[in-house]
């Protein structure tokens, strides 16, 4: 199903355009970053079948709290079919992508087929973990609108209360005008 609206801009372009009006809050990048995950990578992925990739990426995700241990498996087969990529490519990038059969006619490899396969699968991935600019921009608007408890504005699960307002105006007090008019 199709996204509706135009595609979001990354943070970055956002905050070059400016706003006229004062900023909200704090920005829900780094509220994100500032609580830990934990999540380990499976014990079945090796280094050559994308335990690199994993080692590289999965730090990053984990402190924008876009990956989580439900994730692990999906981002797992990710890395996996992102090696897979890399060799195909690799090997694209030596032999070529076609070759010269015995009657003389040009034929395309089956590595080509299997790389341009993985791309959408990839791509859609990447999507799916924030791994491009928009849609992490996209991930963490839907977060805020949702109101995701500790995302924005503190950690939720820090046993604080939020402060309440027991004491009421006394005769003489002027009452703060905020909510006066709702």
């Amino acid at each position: 199903m199709a996204k509706r609206g135009p595609t979001p801009q990354p943070a970055a372009i956002k905050e070059a355009k400016g706003t006229s009006r004062r900023p909200i809050g704090k920005d829900p990048i780094a509220a994100v970053a500032d609580q830990k995950a934990k999540v380990t990578k499976p014990s079945w992925m090796a280094k050559k079948k994308g335990g690199e990739i994993w080692d590289r990426l999965a730090p990053k995700l984990i402190r924008l709290k876009l990956l989580s241990d439900a994730d692990v498996d999906t981002f797992a087969r990710y890395c996996r079919n992102y090696q897979r990529w890399l060799d195909v490519n690799k090997f694209l990038d030596d032999n070529g992508t076609h070759y010269e059969t015995e009657t003389g006619y040009d034929r395309i490899r089956s590595a080509m087929m299997i790389s341009l396969r993985l791309e959408p699968v990839l791509e859609r991935t990447e999507d799916r973990f924030g791994l491009n600019p928009a849609e992490r921009q996209r991930i963490f608007a839907a977060r805020a609108a949702q109101g995701v408890p500790g995302d924005l504005f503190g950690a939720a699960g820090d046993g604080a209360k939020p402060p309440t307002q027991d004491k009421k105006p006394e005769a003489g007090e002027r009452s703060p005008t905020v909510g006066f008019l709702n």
